[in-house]
C-alpha cells in the first residue's frame, strides 16, 4: 500500500536523510538538529561517534590554517566537518550537497563569498572525485547575503537563499540567480525551544513565492521549503518545487498509509489556495490554525510612504511586481521595504534565526577546540 512518502514522491522533490532515500538533496548546516547533534553523538563505548571525522577535520584545519587570513583555526575546523558529513551522505542523494557558510558573516558580501569558495574547495581536497558542481552553498537571505550569491553564482556556485520569510527576499533572490530559496514554514525557535509554537507559518509564502518565480521568464530558482513540523504540513506543501523534512517526519510519512490518512484533502492545499505572488485583489490564505502576520504570504511593498502609500491589497498585480522589481536594485528601498514587510515579522525572524545558527556556530567552535586540545594530547 501506498504510503504518504510516496504520494509526496510524486508531487515534489524530497530533501535530506540516507535512512529512506535515495533523496534528491543533502543539507548540512549549524543547526543543531542537523550538524551540531550529529556531532555531539556519543558511541556505546562512550566516546564520539564522529571521533575520526572530528579529529582528522582539526588535522586538516592545522595544515591550512597557515596557508590562509580569512578564518581561525575553529571555524576552518567546522567547516571541514560539515563538509565531510555532506560527503559521507553523497552516495545516498541524486542532486545537491548543500552547506551553510559561517552566520557569523552574515552581513558581509566579500566575507561570504571568499567562505563559500574555501567550502568548495573542502569538497574538492576531502572528495576528489566529488562533481563540485553538486555543491549548493546556503546563505543567510540579508543584502548582503544575496549580493555574495550574485557573485558565487557568476562564477558557477550554486546557492540557496536560506532563512527567507518574505516575497522581498524572495525576488533579491531571483534577481541575484540564486538556484534555490528556502522559506522557512515555522520560525527556527521551534527546533530549540519545546515549548515554543510558531502561530503564524508561513505555508502560504511558499506557495506565493513559487507562483511568482515561475511567472518570471527565464526563471532559474526554486523553491525549497523548510522547517517543517508536522505531516499535515509537508502534504500541504505537496507540490512545491523541493521539500526539506527531517528523519522523524519521514519517518512518520513512510509509515502512514496514504489511502486511509485522515488529511487526504488537505493534500497539495498551498498552492491551490495561494494565488500569484504579486495578486492584490485576493490575500492568499492563512496557514490553518495561523493568524496571517508573516506567514500570508503577502508583500507590503504598497505601505511605504509617499509614492507607496496604498496599501498591498488596493494595487493591481503589476503594480506590486513593479514595486518588487525596482527593490531588488535599490539597496535603501529593498531594506526599508523588507523592514515594513508584514509590520516587521519576516526581519524579526530572519534576525533570530541567525542569532540561533551564530549560537550554535559558537558551540561548534567550542567543540572543535575541545577536540583540539586532546588531538594535540595524543598526538
Amino acid at each position: 500500500m501506498a504510503s504518504l512518502l510516496d504520494q509526496l514522491r510524486t508531487l515534489s522533490a524530497v530533501d535530506l536523510a540516507a535512512k529512506l532515500g535515495p533523496f534528491t538533496d543533502c543539507t548540512s548546516n549549524q543547526a543543531g538538529a542537523i550538524a551540531f547533534a550529529e556531532l555531539s553523538k556519543l558511541g556505546s563505548d562512550g566516546k564520539p561517534l564522529h571521533g575520526k571525522l572530528i579529529s582528522e577535520s582539526i588535522q586538516l584545519a592545522h595544515w591550512l590554517f597557515g596557508k590562509q587570513t580569512d578564518a581561525t583555526l575553529e571555524e576552518l575546523a567546522v567547516e571541514l566537518m560539515m563538509v565531510d558529513l555532506s560527503v559521507q551522505i553523497a552516495p545516498y542523494t541524486t542532486g545537491y550537497l548543500h552547506v551553510q557558510t559561517n552566520p557569523k558573516l552574515s552581513y558581509s558580501a566579500q566575507q561570504t563569498v571568499k567562505n563559500a569558495e574555501r567550502l568548495v574547495s573542502h569538497f574538492r581536497q576531502l572528495a576528489p572525485g566529488l562533481d563540485t558542481g553538486r555543491v549548493c552553498i546556503k546563505i543567510p537571505a540579508t543584502w548582503e547575503g544575496l549580493q555574495a550569491c550574485r557573485e558565487l553564482e557568476k562564477t558557477g556556485i550554486a546557492t540557496l537563499a536560506t532563512t527567507l520569510f518574505s516575497l522581498e527576499q524572495t525576488a533579491l533572490a531571483a534577481h541575484a540567480g540564486c538556484r534555490y530559496i528556502a522559506p522557512y514554514v515555522n520560525e527556527l525557535r521551534v527546533h530549540f525551544d519545546p515549548s515554543y509554537t510558531d502561530a503564524s507559518p508561513s505555508l502560504p509564502l511558499c506557495g506565493a513565492a513559487q507562483h511568482y518565480l515561475s511567472s518570471k521568464p527565464g526563471n532559474k530558482t526554486y523553491v525549497l521549503a523548510a522547517s517543517l513540523t508536522s505531516v499535515e504540513q509537508v502534504m500541504q506543501l505537496a507540490g512545491i518545487h523541493h521539500i526539506t523534512i527531517s528523519p522523524p517526519l519521514l519517518a512518520e510519512l513512510a509509515a502512514t498509509a496514504a489511502a486511509t490518512w485522515p488529511g487526504a484533502a488537505e493534500v497539495g492545499q498551498v498552492l491551490k489556495t495561494t494565488k500569484t505572488t504579486t495578486a492584490a485583489t485576493a490575500t492568499p490564505a492563512p496557514a490553518p490554525g495561523g493568524s496571517g502576520g508573516c506567514g500570508n504570504g503577502a508583500s507590503t511593498l504598497g505601505s511605504l510612504p509617499g509614492v507607496y502609500a496604498t496599501t498591498t491589497n488596493q494595487l493591481g498585480a503589476e503594480t506590486q511586481r513593479m514595486m518588487l522589481e525596482a527593490a531588488v536594485s535599490d539597496e535603501a528601498l529593498w531594506r526599508m521595504a523588507f523592514t515594513r514587510a508584514e509590520g516587521g515579522a519576516g526581519e524579526v525572524k530572519l534576525v533570530q534565526a541567525i542569532n540561533i545558527f551564530a549560537d550554535v556556530q559558537h558551540r561548534l567552535e567550542d567543540m572543535a577546540r575541545r577536540a583540539d586540545g586532546g588531538v594535540a594530547a595524543g598526538g
